[in-house]
This record gives C-alpha cells, sequence and structure tokens, in this order.
C-alpha cells in the first residue's frame, strides 16, 4: 500500500464530534481517534464512494471497538449503518478522503510552494491572463438566436433559511427517527434545505415515517436528507415491509400506525404552518 494516505486533520482529538464519542463510549481520545482512523484508512484502500457492504459486528472485527462503539460513531454523524442492506457509509467521502479530495490537496501545496519560491508570479499570471482575454463579442441583434456555444446566464445562489436547520432538527428529534445529537446538520442537509419547499415536504414526512414498515431499524437523518427521499417517504414507497410490493391497501390486520397525537401533534402542526408561512409556501 505505499503511497496510500489520508488527509486527516491535526485538531481531529479537539472535534466536538470527537468529544461526544468519548463521553458516549467512556473511552479515551487515543483509542477513539485510532478506531476513526482505522475506518477511514479501511474504506479508502476498499471502497470507491465510501460504501461498503459491511455489518456492524464485521465492521468491529475488521477496525476494532464493538458494535455500541460503532453505533455511537453513527449517532454523532460520521457513519450511517443500513442494517437492511447490510451496509456501512462514510458521510462526505467525496469532499474528505476521495481521490478527488487528494488532489485538491496536492494541488494546494504545489501552489503554495511555487509562490513561496516565487512571490510575483501570481503578479505575471494575473497579467498575462488580462492580456490575452478576447475581444468582448460584437452586440447581436434583437432577433438573433443565442448560438450553442454560449454559457447559460448563471442562477443566482440559493441558500437556505437560518432558521430551517433548527426547525427541521427539533421536528425530526420530536419523531419516530433516530435523534440527531450534532449541533451541525449531517451531510446534504443545507442542499436539500436550499430546495424550494422542501422543508415543508419534510416535516409532513417526519409525521408518516411510523407508517414506513420498510425499515426495520429507525432512519437516519443522513438517510433522511438523501436526494428524493421526503418524495418517496410522501408517495408511500416505504410503507409496505421490505420485500412486497407498495399497495393501496395494509398487507395484513395490524391497527396503522400512529402519527403524532395530543400536544405533540399540536406543537409539529403549528411549527409546519410557521415555517410554511415563512418561506411563503402553501401550508
Amino acid at each position: 500500500m505505499a503511497g496510500e494516505w489520508l488527509a486527516i486533520d491535526i485538531g481531529l482529538p479537539d472535534k466536538p464530534e470527537v468529544q461526544e464519542l468519548i463521553d458516549l463510549t467512556g473511552q479515551p481520545v487515543e483509542y477513539v481517534c485510532f478506531r476513526l482512523y482505522r475506518l477511514w484508512s479501511w474504506a479508502a484502500v476498499h471502497c470507491a464512494d465510501g460504501t461498503a457492504r459491511m455489518t456492524v459486528p464485521r465492521l468491529a472485527r475488521t477496525c476494532g471497538g464493538d458494535d455500541a462503539f460503532w453505533r455511537a460513531v453513527a449517532a454523532v454523524g460520521w457513519l450511517e449503518i443500513d442494517e437492511t442492506a447490510a451496509t456501512v457509509a462514510v458521510p462526505g467521502w467525496d469532499r474528505r478522503f476521495s481521490q478527488a479530495a487528494k488532489a485538491r490537496l496536492q494541488h494546494q501545496d504545489r501552489a503554495k510552494a511555487q509562490n513561496e519560491r516565487d512571490p510575483d508570479r501570481r503578479k505575471r499570471s494575473g497579467t498575462a491572463c488580462a492580456q490575452a482575454q478576447p475581444p468582448a463579442a460584437p452586440p447581436r441583434s434583437r432577433g438573433e438566436e443565442r448560438r450553442e456555444e454560449d454559457p447559460p446566464p448563471p442562477r443566482e445562489a440559493s441558500h437556505p433559511d437560518p432558521a430551517a436547520w433548527p426547525t427541521l432538527r427539533d421536528a425530526w428529534n420530536k419523531g419516530p427517527g433516530r435523534p440527531w445529537k450534532p449541533v451541525q446538520p449531517p451531510d446534504g442537509a443545507a442542499d436539500r434545505l436550499a430546495e424550494p419547499g422542501w422543508l415543508t415536504d419534510a416535516l409532513e414526512a417526519i409525521g408518516r415515517l411510523r407508517a414506513c414498515r420498510y425499515f426495520e431499524t429507525p432512519v437516519a437523518l443522513g438517510q433522511f436528507v438523501k436526494p428524493g427521499f421526503v418524495t418517496k417517504v410522501l408517495g408511500g414507497q416505504y410503507d409496505a415491509p421490505k420485500g412486497r410490493p407498495a399497495t393501496a391497501g395494509r398487507a395484513d390486520d395490524r391497527p396503522p400506525p400512529q402519527g403524532f397525537t395530543g400536544d405533540d401533534a399540536a406543537r409539529f402542526e403549528a411549527t409546519r404552518r410557521a415555517m410554511a408561512k415563512k418561506l411563503g409556501v402553501p401550508s
């Protein structure tokens, strides 16, 4: 494995997730950090996208620790366990540990070294680029069609409302899913919250999770914010048990699962309506 390496933050022992793992497992910081290093290094060698066919006992046998330790890692958002599919996944793999991430770091190191050896290089490069810019294209007539090579106009970036994440987190922790303890959202949550109307659908989907008999264990928030997951929940695709097709009726005579009731239902509905009004979408 010569040449293989990982980009690990030197501040890893002080990260809130590591400190939380110490509290959850009762293990010293050296133990926690080494187990995380074993997980990431194993995945770097054997996984293409951070996801692997792996059960929790097998993970403990491969990377050390025990079932309770790796479930605690999942609880702080650094591991996703899908027991129905017998897989584990490392969130944020492409951004942190993939070959593309390594290439970005190597490029930054090379650029930094070049700048240190030749401080004026950036100035000369900027001047050369300015001189090499092509002349501005002549204005087109009103009826002239856009050429295929012309790029489309840039879209304005969409940013989630600052209150969106706390609203989602509070509603999630009152629902039937696996509780989310970290203050920071899981990977992918910011992208979903930036989608118009997603939060309103998500609040409704949280209330429907109890009807999703497809899942044998509570759904994790990292799974919930994946693209299309909320739409599938609202569409009833997870209502039937795993291995059975989703139908309009129930597959057996068991009573339907109950949603929020009493004060919880009132608080949930008030939160949903307030957020829908703030985002300007129908409630």
